[in-house]
C-alpha cells in the first residue's frame, strides 16, 4: 500500500530547489494516482518520476523514462478490486515499487425479485423541490422488476400509479419505475416526503421514503425575488461540471426576478413564456408573498459618445433581468429585457455616438423586449450593461484604443494578466511533482516585465504564491479598466487518458467577439513548435466571463505530458512563452485597433 513519507528533492526551478510530497522511497515519486482510488472508467492514468536512467514498469509493462526521470502511461482497470504495481529498477540494480488498490464499481445488476427491493440510490427527486400550479413532479426509483408500483405525496395524494419503463434490449424487465403528478390549484404542502411502494402480493410489499422533500406552493408561486451580492448571474440550466453551470449572463444587485420553482439551492426564474433560467439562492432575497410581478414599459432611448465609449440609455420603471448576446456579422449586441413592454416612441442618436450604426427594438413576446444595436466597428472591444440612477439601463460600448504613433502598440495601454491558481490551489501537477501555480507565476512575471518594457501598464492578479479569489481578481481588473486581459495556465489530461499521448498549446474564450484575440495568441504560441490543441469557445471559466474587455485564457503546454513538462521546466522556454503572449497581444492590436 502507499504510505506517505518525507519530502524529496525533485528538480531545479528558476535557480532554486523545489520540493514535493513523496513516498518513503525518494527513488520513486508517484503523482497519479495520489492514493488508493475509485476508478470510474476502464483505464487509469499513471504519472510519476524516478532516477533518470531507471526502468519503470506498470503492472509488469515497461514504459518510457524521460531525461527528467518522468514516466507516464495508462493501465487497464477491471471491474471490482484490482492492484496497480509501479516498479522502478535503478541504474545500480536496486528495485523499488509502490502499489495501489483500484476499485472500479461492478456493473449494475437487476434488483432481486426476492427479497422485494426498492433501491434508494438513484431515487428521484434527489433534491428538495418547490412546485407551483401546473408543474409536473416526476419521480422514479429502481427496484425488483415486474411488479405493481405507486407513490404517495405526503399530505396531498396517495396511490399515484407508476409505470415500469420499457425493458432493455435483453428482453428482461427493467425494474425502473416512473411516475408523474401534475400540481393542482388546491394542493399545498411544505417539506413533504415521497413514499414509494412496490407490491408483489397482498402480503409481500416494500416501502421506501425519499430523503428529498417537496413543497407544493400554488398560492405562493410565482414569487418575486431581488438579486443580491457580488456578480450575480443566471444559469441556462441545472447542468454543471468542474467550471460550474453554463451561464446566460451576469446581472447586478437590485434586479427583480420572478421565481417559479426551486431545485436544491437553485431558484427557477421565469423570464418569459417558454424561457426559464436558474440562479443560486445565495444571490436572491425573497420579497413578501404578493409582491407585484416585475414589469415595466420601455420609454425613450438615447445614444451619446465620447472618445473612449458610446453610451446608450434606456428608460425603465424598475430594474428587470436581461440577457446579452454578441453578434459578429453584423457586429453588434442583442439585449433581451424580460418583463418589459415597448412604449419606445423615439430613439435619439447624437453624432458623437460614432461607434453605433443603428438601434432598433422588437417586442419579441408579451414580456420580452429586444434591443438590437449594430456597430460601425470591426471588433468587439468590450461592453457593460447595468442599471444606473435607479432603473435607467445603461449600455456602454467601448471604442478601440488609439495606438501610439511610434513603438509598440501596447504603449500606454492597461493590460490585465492573471497567473492561474496559487496558495493551496496548486493546479495541475507534472510527473516530476512541479506545480502548475509555480509555472503560471513564472511565465506571468516574465510577461509583466516584457509588457512594461513595451510601454504598457500591467495589472497582475497575483505577484506571489497566495491564492486570490476569482471575485477579487475580477474586481481588480474592472477597477483598473483594463484594455485587454490574458489568463495564463498549464494544461493537464484527465485521469483516464495516456499522458504521453496528449500534449500541445491551446487558447480559450467564452464570447465569439473575443475569439480574434484567442486566435492571435494561439498562432504565436504555435511558433514555439508546440503541438496544436485548438481554440475553444463558450468556455465557462470565471475570468472569461467579463464582457467589459477582450479576454482569453492561454494553456501554454501540458503539465501532464513528460515532453511538455520538460519544456516548462526550462526557464528559457517560460520566458519565450511570455514573449509569444506579448507578441500575440500586439498582433491583435495591429489588426483591430485604431492607428
Amino acid at each position: 500500500m502507499r504510505t506517505l513519507g518525507s519530502m524529496v528533492l525533485l528538480s531545479i526551478f528558476m535557480g532554486t530547489f523545489i520540493l514535493a510530497d513523496a513516498q518513503t522511497d525518494p527513488a520513486l515519486l508517484v503523482v497519479v494516482p495520489e492514493s488508493d482510488t475509485s476508478a470510474a472508467a476502464a483505464t487509469q492514468r499513471v504519472s510519476g518520476s524516478t532516477v533518470p536512467g531507471a526502468k519503470v514498469t506498470l503492472n509488469g509493462r515497461e514504459v518510457r523514462v524521460y531525461p527528467t526521470g518522468a514516466f507516464g502511461g495508462v493501465v487497464d482497470v477491471p471491474a471490482g478490486m484490482s492492484t496497480l504495481v509501479i516498479a522502478a529498477t535503478l541504474p545500480d540494480g536496486k528495485r523499488t515499487e509502490q502499489s495501489f488498490i483500484l476499485n472500479r464499481p461492478l456493473p449494475s445488476s437487476p434488483s432481486p425479485i426476492d427479497p422485494l427491493t426498492i433501491e434508494t440510490q438513484g431515487m428521484e427527486p434527489s433534491q428538495n423541490r418547490w412546485l407551483g400550479m401546473g408543474d409536473v413532479l416526476e419521480v422514479k426509483f429502481k427496484g425488483s422488476p415486474g411488479f405493481e408500483a405507486w407513490f404517495d405525496i405526503e399530505g396531498i395524494e396517495s396511490g399515484i400509479p407508476m409505470i415500469e419503463a420499457a425493458p432493455a434490449t435483453s428482453g428482461q424487465a427493467s425494474g425502473l419505475y416512473v411516475g408523474r403528478y401534475a400540481v393542482k390549484q388546491t394542493d399545498e404542502t411544505r417539506d413533504a416526503h415521497i413514499a414509494f411502494h412496490l407490491k408483489k402480493s397482498f402480503f409481500n410489499r416494500e416501502k421506501a421514503v425519499s430523503k428529498a422533500k417537496v413543497s407544493i406552493l400554488p398560492g405562493e408561486l410565482p414569487r418575486v425575488g431581488e438579486t443580491t451580492g457580488r456578480h450575480p448571474y443566471l444559469n441556462a440550466g441545472l447542468g454543471t461540471d468542474r467550471l460550474g453551470g453554463a451561464k446566460l449572463g451576469f446581472l447586478q444587485s437590485g434586479i427583480r426576478i420572478l421565481i417559479s420553482g426551486k431545485v436544491g439551492n437553485m431558484y427557477q426564474v421565469e423570464l418569459a413564456e417558454g424561457k426559464k433560467a436558474w440562479i443560486d439562492q445565495d444571490f436572491v432575497s425573497l420579497l413578501p408573498v404578493g409582491t407585484a410581478s416585475p414589469q415595466s414599459l420601455v420609454g425613450s432611448i438615447s445614444a451619446i459618445g465620447s472618445d473612449t465609449a458610446d453610451v446608450i440609455s434606456v428608460a425603465l420603471d424598475q430594474r428587470l433581468p436581461f440577457v446579452c448576446e454578441q453578434t459578429i456579422d453584423p457586429l453588434g449586441l442583442i439585449i433581451d429585457i424580460f418583463g418589459a413592454t415597448s412604449n419606445t416612441n423615439w430613439i435619439t442618436r447624437y453624432l458623437s455616438a460614432a461607434g453605433i450604426k443603428s438601434i432598433t427594438w422588437t417586442q419579441v413576446g408579451a414580456a420580452q423586449y429586444r434591443l438590437t444595436i449594430l456597430s460601425t466597428l470591426k471588433q468587439h472591444w468590450g461592453y457593460d450593461v447595468r442599471y444606473v440612477n435607479g432603473s435607467s439601463l445603461q449600455i456602454t460600448l467601448r471604442r478601440p484604443p488609439v495606438l501610439a504613433a511610434t513603438g509598440s502598440p501596447l504603449k500606454g495601454l492597461v493590460i490585465g494578466v492573471d497567473a492561474g491558481h496559487g496558495g493551496e490551489n496548486n493546479g495541475a501537477l507534472g510527473s516530476t511533482g512541479i506545480k502548475e501555480k509555480d509555472m503560471n507565476l513564472s511565465i506571468t512575471q516574465s510577461l509583466d516585465s516584457i509588457l512594461r518594457a513595451r510601454g504598457a501598464r500591467v495589472v497582475i492578479t497575483r505577484r506571489s504564491d497566495p491564492d486570490v479569489g476569482m471575485g477579487a481578481r475580477l474586481d481588480a481588473l474592472l477597477a483598473a479598466n483594463v484594455h485587454l486581459f490574458v489568463s495564463v495556465h498549464c494544461n493537464s489530461t484527465g485521469l483516464t487518458s495516456d499522458p504521453t499521448q496528449v500534449r500541445g498549446t491551446s487558447t480559450y474564450t467564452r464570447y465569439p467577439g473575443f475569439q480574434t484575440l484567442a486566435t492571435a495568441l494561439y498562432k504565436r504560441m504555435l511558433e514555439l513548435n508546440l503541438e496544436q490543441w485548438g481554440i475553444t469557445n463558450s468556455f465557462n471559466f470565471s475570468l472569461n466571463g467579463p464582457t467589459q474587455f477582450p479576454n482569453a485564457l492561454v494553456e501554454t503546454a501540458f503539465m501532464s505530458n513528460p515532453e511538455d513538462e520538460m519544456l516548462l521546466l526550462d526557464p528559457a522556454f517560460r520566458r519565450d512563452a511570455a514573449v509569444k503572449i506579448a507578441d500575440g497581444l500586439e498582433d491583435f492590436l495591429h489588426a483591430t485597433a485604431e492607428k
